[in-house]
């Protein structure tokens, strides 16, 4: 038995005698791998020729089968995508809350979108114009609520739609101030 299969023979389960004493070593080495992966995905290796009685050329084509070999899983705290310039374009990770999250951005390395997923269950999607500012925001909340939120170019709300875990819709319409124009129903409707 290998050093690194666990005890059980399974080689999806992790036991503790396996786990690296280093966090940084295991994510790096996680991250290595991955990116070795992903690697072997973007860049396929160019097809061979190998003569039928060669023995050293089957070797070396089972070992670049297994080096392509799909990754069962990997675990990380954050996954970070980076483009051939080395910017980030996304970035997978857990957010202050502790709540899964994915940030996508552009060329420049500004976030443009969010999706997150709250500790409560409730998720959300944001989005933000090329100066960074959240423009639309759109929301599930663990009440059954759902909201869609639309923002100006200096990030103030100007508009909100929710529908009440009750079901009862409502629109608010903002002024630059911040200052409530108008909301359907009126108080008085309800």
């Amino acid at each position: 038995m290998s050093s690194t299969q666990p005890p059980d023979g399974n080689p999806d389960a992790t036991s503790e005698a396996s786990l690296p004493t280093t966090p940084d070593t295991s994510t790096d080495a996680t991250i290595g791998r991955f990116r070795d992966a992903v690697q072997s995905i973007k860049e396929p290796p160019p097809p061979t020729e190998r003569p039928a009685d060669s023995q050293a050329d089957s070797q070396v084509n089972s070992i670049d089968r297994a080096a392509a070999a799909p990754l069962k899983s990997v675990v990380a705290e954050q996954f970070v995508l980076v483009d051939s310039h080395g910017e980030h374009r996304a970035t997978l990770s857990l957010d202050a809350g502790g709540g899964p999250a994915l940030a996508l951005s552009d060329a420049s390395g500004r976030a443009r979108a969010a999706i997150r997923l709250g500790v409560d269950g409730a998720p959300s999607v944001v989005l933000y114009d090329a100066s960074g500012r959240r423009r639309l925001e759109v929301a599930l909340k663990a009440d059954g609520a759902t909201g869609l939120g639309l923002y100006d170019e200096t990030g103030e709300g100007r508009a909100e739609l929710v529908v009440a875990g009750s079901g009862a819709p409502s629109l608010s319409l903002y002024g630059p101030n911040g200052k409530r124009l108008a909301k359907l129903p009126t108080t008085r409707e309800r």
